[in-house]
């Protein structure tokens, strides 16, 4: 019984790691739409991937993201037209900002 104990702590510890290394291997981004009251819904598209990125006062930030090749799109509210920045490499674990993206009418 006590073998059984040792071994069931063991396995548990090693699952605790795995999934320790995975959070630590998780990326974040953050950007600032101008005008700040421009940007209706901001997307970060993974291949088949989607997720909206958070956002107030014009700032979006998406954390807990895998690292990997990502492109942004911003659906723009009227008169804006909308946009998509393309090519953005996360490596993994980093805070990645990408700076100002203007929106044109």
């Amino acid at each position: 019984m006590r073998n059984a104990m040792v071994q069931l702590i063991l396995v548990l510890i090693g699952v605790s790691s795995v999934h320790a290394v995975k959070l630590l291997q998780v990326s974040s981004m953050h950007t600032k739409i101008v005008p700040a009251d421009a940007a209706g819904k901001v997307y970060a598209v993974q291949g088949k991937d989607t997720a909206k990125m958070i956002g107030t006062d014009g700032e979006f930030f998406l954390t807990t993201i895998r690292p990997g090749h990502w492109r942004i799109h911003v659906e723009a509210r009227k008169p804006f037209q909308s946009a998509t920045l393309q090519g953005i490499d996360l490596l993994p674990g980093t805070n990645r900002d990408l700076g100002r993206i203007q929106l044109s009418e």
